[in-house]
């Protein structure tokens, strides 16, 4: 992917995003002299469980709206559609992922995981834990859960991995040993790993330590992780 891409961008539909239409995102990108897009907001889930995130009942028009637009710009610029995602095995059973890569279009899944099960036999999340297990265990649960989502075979790139520890303080052997979880599994598959330039923003968002060791086993790609038209930029 070539640095005239502006990979990984939201829009308003998610609810934490800048509320503009999607054409300011695709002006601006035009501006800016990029040749590709890519949108790739915050996917629902069935029956809308979770904040943060597009409706259920929006995803078509997302689709729809992106696909006129794909169009409409087909001459000066790329547009690509995708969605980014957790991995929760609850939705995997009843399909839900497949049902996702299945969308018309060519449509691309990150996986950005935010969050995990805590216990596949409950309705158990890990942002419900208390804040001691949240220090200690978080950062296994969502490692775990990249490793198996990217085992699943339904992504296409994986957001900001190194975020998950962003409870941690300082590096650590069991960091490393997460880390290393996550990179083979990705080399595995030959699924590529976003260096997310919001997480550089950020204290403890950003591990460089993750990187050296991703360095030279998977591919490495450049996201914004866009929430607003003033954070776009060719990195």
């Amino acid at each position: 992917m070539t640095n005239t891409n502006l990979f990984h961008v939201h829009t308003f539909r998610c609810g934490h995003a800048e509320n503009v239409p999607d054409t300011a995102y695709i002006e601006r990108a035009i501006e800016l002299g990029a040749s590709d897009i890519w949108f790739s907001d915050h996917a629902p889930f069935p029956g809308d469980p979770f904040r943060n995130r597009m409706k259920f009942d929006d995803l078509h028009e997302y689709l729809d709206t992106l696909l006129s637009l794909q169009e409409k710009y087909a001459d000066r610029i790329q547009i690509h559609i995708g969605l980014e995602i957790e991995y929760l095995p609850r939705f995997a059973r009843i399909d839900y992922y497949q049902l996702l890569t299945q969308l018309p279009d060519p449509i691309f899944l990150i996986l950005g995981q935010h969050m995990a099960e805590v216990d596949a036999s409950s309705d158990g999340y890990s942002f419900s834990m208390d804040k001691e297990w949240r220090k200690e265990h978080e950062y296994k649960a969502l490692g775990s859960a990249i490793v198996s989502g990217i085992q699943s075979g339904y992504f296409d790139f994986v957001a900001h991995p190194d975020r998950i520890f962003y409870r941690c303080q300082n590096w650590t052997e069991n960091m490393e040993t997460v880390a290393k979880e996550i990179i083979l599994a990705a080399e595995q598959m030959e699924i590529p790993l976003e260096q997310n330039e919001s997480s550089k923003k950020h204290k403890h968002q950003y591990w460089q330590e993750f990187w050296d060791l991703a360095e030279g086993h998977v591919q490495i790609v450049q996201g914004l992780d866009a929430h607003a038209v003033n954070e776009l930029r060719i990195v």
